[in-house]
């Protein structure tokens, strides 16, 4: 009779003429049974948007193991005489680590933190001269850092990094705007945090009112260094902070480090960049080694924040690890060689990336439903709580049904891009049952 009702009561809402020209798909499950409590064009493909960071946050840690690190390494070739010269290069040996350099997760150093780390390390050693380059190996990972169909105008913001074989910092800077004008009026850069060197910045931003928020885009992808933003930002007093991608993050790294060490007189010729991986990176000698947080603190935080950085890397390790290719595309057949293994049909799931970013990716609700029930059986909610947020009290759903009996009883994955909205997750009920749901509208 419950079911029923929760069904008749989905239908009446979903009758709102809000609803008339919008694709909606809802698929709730019972954790222990799988039967199905509520079915609305449950099979219907539907763009997932960050919902489908759940598919790639939670088969990571399935595949790889919840204490799985990334690691990244500092070594050199060629010889060190007597007198501490190396003959040789210094090398970073990126391993997709996407927290490198970011100290959002405690305990984790900041980008000058480990470059200083680093270069520490080096002397240490015994490294005192460096006659050769500095270079950035990032070959762990494809030298194509975003999805081939993520939007233009996305690129060259924040959240569409990328993943890098070398990351630093998220591969993120920060431009900071005088904004104290009339509406109308062109705001003024102020400076860029950190500093990126060669990077061009066109800006055509204007200023708006104040409560209108942050409507400016950069336009420029990878490797990009000529940048353009454009749109508009809130009118007031402090300075503005809008938030873009790195154009080469791996290089940034390389020219950090050669900066820190001819700040210890250590030398160095060049820096740059290594794409390609060969035969010679196996008789590199090894300096040190730097491990990223466990996976399943990446994994809350990923979800937690909706971090496209953080599960567009989880994607490329897998694809790695699993095929040997540290790809994105590697990465979608080693999850779904995975999912097929634990009984699922992948047919109804089309991934373009690991992050949801692409409105290429699709998938129906009940799919991911499914593969919710699945992964959640055999654990209690305190356990998924450590993976995903809380409504009303953690992450991107920290301000919803704050006034509601869900709020802490259901953990919940959001999903938006323009005129998409999604949430996914477990909820407790009332009568203590554990259910799985997918909530799509297009």
């Amino acid at each position: 009779m419950a079911q029923q009702s929760l069904q008749e009561n989905v239908n009446k809402l979903l009758a709102n003429s809000f609803y008339k020209y919008a694709n909606i798909g809802i698929s709730v499950r019972d954790i222990q049974t799988g039967e199905l409590v509520v079915n609305v064009e449950k099979d219907k493909m539907l763009v997932p948007a960050s919902s489908l960071k759940l598919i790639t946050t939670l088969s990571g840690v399935e595949l790889l193991g919840k204490d799985f690190r990334f690691e990244t390494k500092i070594s050199y070739d060629g010889y060190v005489d007597t007198q501490g010269t190396l003959k040789g290069n210094i090398y970073i040996e990126g391993g997709g680590d996407p927290t490198f350099g970011s100290a959002r997760i405690p305990g984790s150093l900041s980008t000058t933190e480990i470059i200083d780390r680093m270069a520490e390390d080096i002397n240490t050693y015994g490294i005192h001269c460096i006659e050769g380059n500095i270079i950035a190996d990032e070959s762990v990972f494809n030298s194509f850092p975003i999805s081939p169909s993520w939007q233009w105008n996305d690129l060259g913001n924040y959240y569409a990094a990328g993943a890098w074989g070398l990351n630093v910092n998220e591969n993120q800077y920060a431009i900071y705007f005088h904004r104290n004008g009339a509406v109308g009026s062109m705001s003024k850069i102020a400076y860029f945090d950190p500093n990126i060197p060669d990077l061009e910045m066109i800006n055509e931003v204007t200023i708006d009112n104040a409560d209108t928020g942050d409507n400016s885009y950069i336009f420029g992808g990878p490797y990009h260094y000529g940048k353009r933003i454009v749109g508009t930002i809130p009118q007031g007093k402090e300075l503005y902070r809008v938030k873009g991608s790195i154009p080469d993050p791996p290089l940034y790294v390389a020219n950090r480090l050669f900066l820190a060490l001819q700040k210890r007189e250590m030398g160095g010729h060049h820096f740059k960049t290594k794409y390609q991986t060969d035969d010679s990176k196996s008789s590199r000698i090894l300096i040190s080694k730097y491990y990223s947080p466990v996976l399943s603190t990446i994994v809350r935080y990923t979800n937690d924040h909706s971090i496209n950085l953080f599960s567009e890397s989880i994607l490329k390790i897998l694809g790695l690890k699993f095929k040997n290719i540290g790809s994105g595309t590697a990465g979608v057949a080693a999850i779904k060689e995975f999912l097929e293994k634990k009984g699922l049909d992948v047919l109804p799931l089309h991934m373009e990336d690991g992050s949801g970013l692409s409105a290429r990716n699709l998938m129906s609700p009940d799919f991911l439903t499914s593969f919710l029930l699945l992964y959640g059986k055999d654990k209690s909610m305190s356990v998924l709580e450590n993976l995903l947020p809380p409504a009303g009290k953690r992450g991107t759903v920290k301000n919803i049904l704050l006034q509601s009996k869900a709020k802490g009883n259901m953990l919940v994955k959001s999903g938006s891009m323009d005129k998409i909205l999604t949430y996914s997750g477990y909820c407790k009920t009332v009568s203590g049952r554990m259910v799985s749901f997918s909530v799509f509208l297009n």
